[in-house]
């Protein structure tokens, strides 16, 4: 790959990845440094005749590898939602941005992987499966329950049909 056409890549796939980052690890500093190594990787790797699908694909998968190694070499993962206090059970209080990302903790990382590859980062399912180790039909299935229990996780905190009370 050149240089213009890895600049391109970067271009498409960098912020995306970032945020992705980010939203795991809820460390912009750590999200940043793994970022620049999975690009490195990318990089070494030398993927011959890879479309951008698959380019992308690498990049996801290569970065949900780094998140799992830091959470076996801190031997904990960070939690916001243990920092942040309950609402009010009578009456729930919402801030929309701690809120969901408190809630979205509640999901096993798989699960969180899977909802953001594919309703944030809008990757179909064969992009997803080539990401996450899976096989295309596992996604079905495994999308189905993690939004069933994502469902189920809004309504134990007050947050029926969409919208906060």
């Amino acid at each position: 790959m050149d240089e213009a056409a890895f600049q391109a890549l970067y271009a498409q796939t960098a912020q995306r990845l970032r945020a992705y980052l980010i939203h795991a690890l809820k460390n912009p500093v750590l999200a940043d440094d793994l970022l620049q190594e999975a690009y490195i990787r990318f990089l070494r790797a030398k993927l011959v005749d890879a479309n951008f699908f698959q380019m992308r694909s690498y990049l996801y998968k290569t970065a949900q590898s780094l998140i799992a190694d830091h959470g076996r070499k801190t031997g904990r993962q960070r939690k916001l939602h243990e920092a942040l206090p309950e609402p009010e059970a009578d009456r729930p209080q919402h801030d929309l941005g701690i809120d969901m990302q408190r809630l979205f903790d509640k999901l096993a990382p798989k699960q969180r992987s899977l909802l953001w590859l594919a309703y944030v980062e809008g990757a179909s399912h064969r992009e997803i499966a080539a990401a996450l180790d899976m096989r295309e039909t596992g996604v079905r299935v495994a999308l189905f329950r993690a939004r069933e229990k994502m469902s189920n996780i809004l309504d134990q905190h007050g947050w029926n049909e969409g919208s906060p009370s």
